[in-house]
């Protein structure tokens, strides 16, 4: 069964998905998205190429980057997401100019960590202070 829970605090949204059948149309947010694959396997088009995001993997969505999404196959996917305005990503890095991610997918286990940590903060209505 597939499962969405948005939640949000602090002018940060949260999603935690969990989808087996379902998939995203071609979309796009005006939000910065990032998010880690928690189980299974991310597949999204985006600026043309297919992308997986496999366990662990972090993905990085620029505002108004259309792209689709779905589980990789029948074992179905779950997943973390932050949706991030951007002027609430400038202020917290003090930069005045837009941020550009040039990879959909890292691997990189520091963000990860602080993606995880703040969507559990989020989504288990925490302290906003995290």
């Amino acid at each position: 069964m597939d499962k969405f829970i948005y939640k949000k605090a602090a002018g940060i949204t949260a999603l935690s998905a969990s989808i087996s059948e379902f998939s995203y149309k071609k979309h796009s947010h005006k939000e910065y998205a990032m998010g880690v694959t928690l189980r299974g396997i991310q597949h999204f088009n985006m600026d043309g190429s297919l992308q997986l995001s496999y366990q662990n993997g972090v993905m990085l969505f620029n505002p108004e980057q259309a792209h689709d999404g779905m589980a990789h196959d029948e074992t179905g996917l779950d997943y973390v997401m932050l949706y991030i305005d951007p002027e609430l990503l400038f202020e917290a890095t003090e930069k005045k100019d837009l941020i550009h991610f040039s990879t959909p997918v890292v691997y990189d286990v520091n963000i990860q960590q602080k993606i995880l940590r703040l969507s559990h903060a989020i989504l288990n209505e925490k302290d906003e202070a995290l």
